[in-house]
């Protein structure tokens, strides 16, 4: 499991203000798949965000990819 928090707060810091809404919508079935809710209030709302691995690498290169940057941290 990761922390995906940090990748957020990145996104955040870095992209357009909607930055946090496009990842959850673009990964909705990555979501689904590993049975995971999460919206852009639970990311405002909560310090750590637990996610398997795979979910957590396909979170950060979809953030990576919308803010158009290399995302600089390494894991949670």
């Amino acid at each position: 499991m990761q922390n995906v928090k940090p990748v957020f707060n990145w996104a955040r810091a870095h992209g357009e203000s909607r930055i946090v809404d496009r990842i959850l919508l673009r990964l909705l079935p990555e979501m689904l798949k590993h049975d995971r809710k999460l919206t852009a209030e639970m990311v405002d709302g909560q310090e750590c965000i637990e996610v398997p691995l795979e979910l957590y690498e396909r979170i950060k290169s979809t953030a990576e990819e919308l803010v158009g940057k290399t995302y600089p941290g390494v894991g949670g």
